[in-house]
């Protein structure tokens, strides 16, 4: 190419780019008007600062609105206390199971043994037509609920590290509170009005027992997920004599608040979801959901069936209790009267009942009054309710599991 006068021109955009470069690596000098200024007593203020708005300060105002906002957990939060209380929750269970359970509500247990008239009352032959409606109820809670959610992560033990591919499906949440509210729905409907018109039902009510043993404040705190009531005491005649109670064991080195939560933030008062005043206050019966999801040790360990007993029994122990001292005070121990309390706990196939008597409130050691608790564990609903190559399929249906639902309810 021939070089021309054109081509020696300079790219004025060019150069410009490389004189600012050049210019922005320039150092200021400093000329010493800044500390003269100083030493003559005159202020020198940054020119940037200088023109920058200065904003005025903002009102705060106080949005009301669905919430109230949390106060810091500190020493000055309303509900500190310097006293530590040990906590059970709905979401967590008891270590050594029903055994630590008999220690901490001071009960003893009839197993596998409800009282004859409960027995007798679950003896009564049902109509056809109910236990289709039960069925109707299992398929209902099980396939043909229209939820879909992702379910946990299967794990094989064998190959831990293979992934599965993520199943979509009715959650064990739904499942409960669908078969629950269908039967409680068909006992209602083969009950007579005057037995359903003495009761209420109450979805979702929070429970609350603060009671010590043996220098240990100890705290109860509950959901039940159902919670049907009357407007008379529940009864129960355990006149029964011959029955194999099981005594209050020892967990010696075990210590019996082993897995209870230390709390400083606490309400040292108990709470039962109904006040006196209303007629249908006492409580009958409470249906108590164990879902795989939400429940499990605080070690992160498989949730055994001792644990799952032991769930029911501090369950029932927290709802008369608070009842208890509604009824009589805070400072209640030895009751004039018993107060009994009907309790079903299910995962929506597997049904525990139990019945607990309150005695006492005076739970430390092992001697004196006791509670009792009667229960009868691992009712099997079905085994399988799914689909089998499109069409749904209901396998071992056990009626006795419905007998004893309606006999807790018009006992």
């Amino acid at each position: 190419m021939k070089l021309s006068q054109v081509l020696n021109r300079q790219h004025i955009g060019f150069m410009f780019k490389k004189h600012w470069i050049v210019q922005g690596k320039r150092v200021p000098i400093d000329t010493g008007v800044e500390n003269l200024l100083k030493e003559k007593g005159i202020p020198v203020e940054d020119a940037l600062e200088f023109v920058k708005e200065k904003p005025e300060p903002r009102e705060k105002i106080n949005i009301v609105g669905p919430y109230e906002p949390q106060l810091p957990l500190d020493e000055n939060h309303p509900e500190y206390k310097p006293r530590p209380c040990l906590t059970l929750t709905n979401k967590n269970v008891l270590l050594e199971g029903i055994s630590q359970a008999q220690i901490l509500t001071k009960t003893i247990v009839a197993e596998n043994k409800l009282p004859s008239k409960i027995e007798e009352l679950a003896a009564i032959t049902v109509p056809k037509s109910v236990h289709e409606g039960v069925k109707k109820a299992i398929l209902s809670s099980n396939v043909f609920d229209c939820e879909q959610k992702k379910l946990p992560k299967i794990k094989d033990p064998v190959r831990p590290a293979y992934n599965f591919p993520r199943i979509l499906g009715i959650t064990d949440r739904r499942r409960n509170q669908i078969i629950t509210n269908k039967l409680l729905q068909l006992v209602e409907k083969c009950s007579d009005i005057d037995m359903w018109q003495s009761r209420h039902v109450l979805n979702e009510v929070e429970c609350r027992t603060v009671f010590d043993k043996e220098d240990d404040l100890i705290q109860f705190q509950d959901v039940s997920n159902i919670l049907v009531t009357s407007n008379k005491p529940l009864k129960h005649n355990m006149v029964e004599r011959d029955i194999p109670f099981v005594e209050i064991p020892d967990l010696y080195p075990v210590k019996h608040t082993i897995t209870l939560q230390s709390e400083h933030f606490y309400n040292e008062e108990s709470l039962y979801p109904i006040q006196p005043r209303i007629e249908r206050h006492h409580p009958h019966t409470t249906w108590l959901h164990f879902n795989k999801t939400e429940v499990g040790n605080i070690y992160e360990t498989e949730v055994t069936d001792k644990q799952i007993y032991g769930r029911a029994l501090t369950h029932a122990f927290n709802i008369a209790a608070a009842c208890a001292k509604q009824l009589h005070g805070e400072e209640v121990r030895d009751l004039p009267d018993p107060i009994h309390v009907n309790c079903i706990q299910t995962n929506g196939q597997n049904y525990h009942f139990g019945i607990f008597e309150l005695n006492t409130l005076n739970v430390d050691g092992t001697e004196g009054t006791k509670n009792v608790w009667y229960c009868k564990n691992n009712l099997k609903l079905y085994d399988r309710s799914c689909y089998v190559q499109g069409t749904p399929v209901l396998e071992n249906y056990n009626p006795k599991v419905y007998g004893y639902i309606n006999a807790f309810y018009n006992c």
